[in-house]
């Protein structure tokens, strides 16, 4: 798995086009060791190309995030039809320590998640 560091957040953030159109398709909780893993089924990876018909072929593809060492976290009710406009992901500071925020909306999200570390694969669609 790669880490997220704030060296490649922005190189992520952009080859994945800020996870538009994307949505969550599974939610893992490890209570014991303090671990959420997303699956997101991506829509908008790499360089699209538009192709002769007019349509771009997007390079969808499914991503696993685990979030490591987790702070706090909200997760309200998500749908199959809820889909991310751009995915907000910063480092913040709480209480004079740094962590990663995820959350799949910057002003109402339904998914929000500050842990100490973030790392990502992709996986088979």
């Amino acid at each position: 798995m790669t880490t997220i560091t704030k060296k490649n957040l922005s190189k992520f953030l952009d080859y994945y086009h800020d996870l538009h159109d994307s949505y969550i398709t599974n939610i893992n909780y490890d209570i014991k060791n303090s671990k959420i893993e997303l699956y997101i089924h991506v829509v908008w990876s790499g360089d699209p190309v538009l192709k002769e018909n007019g349509f771009y072929e997007t390079n969808p593809t499914k991503l696993k995030i685990c979030l490591n060492d987790i702070e706090t976290y909200n997760i309200k009710e998500i749908f199959s039809w809820d889909y991310i406009t751009n995915i907000y992901i910063k480092y913040i500071k709480l209480n004079n320590n740094e962590f990663i925020c995820l959350a799949d909306n910057k002003e109402n999200p339904l998914i929000y998640i500050v842990s100490r570390s973030m790392e990502y694969e992709e996986k088979d669609l």
